[in-house]
């Protein structure tokens, strides 16, 4: 039976791959009736799911991509005015965290089993989230406030 999250604007924030993978492993069962997608450019199809999907610049630690996806995910955040934004990172995730959160939004980043040693996007995006997940307990260490999953989301 799949929970219904109604009324509530919903933004999932991820990177292709592995970091939309582990995100829906993470929201497995339940099902938004307004929500939207952030990510990049990729050659995967879109989900289904979605209703609406924006494609960021991939910043790829680049000053003028990063300049360039913090506008963008600006302008997102204040077209869609979710509240709550949801996401597993990468880099292309950061900015639409913190903007999320500086406008209202509630925040919750889940961090990647992928590394025992913390992400650069978990590190950014560390202080604008209402929820931290991590799921290594040596991640507790780097984050205290965080949560530990029930296992890895891999």
């Amino acid at each position: 039976m799949a929970l219904h999250v109604e009324h509530r604007r919903t933004c999932l924030a991820f990177s292709p791959g592995g970091h939309h993978a582990e995100l829906m492993r993470a929201l497995d069962g339940i099902r938004f009736t307004d929500c939207f997608h952030v990510t990049f450019a990729s050659q995967r199809p879109d989900d289904p799911l979605a209703r609406r999907t924006y494609r960021l610049c991939h910043p790829r630690r680049v000053p003028g991509r990063t300049l360039v996806n913090v506008l963008q995910s600006l302008w997102v955040i204040v077209h869609e005015r979710p509240r709550l934004v949801i996401s597993s990172g990468a880099d292309v995730a950061v900015a639409v965290v913190a903007f999320g959160r500086l406008l209202g939004a509630r925040t919750i980043f889940v961090e990647s089993a992928g590394s025992l040693e913390p992400t650069l996007a978990g590190r950014l995006a560390y202080p604008f989230a209402d929820l931290f997940i991590v799921q290594w307990p040596e991640a507790l260490r780097r984050f205290p406030r965080a949560v530990l999953a029930d296992g890895p989301l891999l």
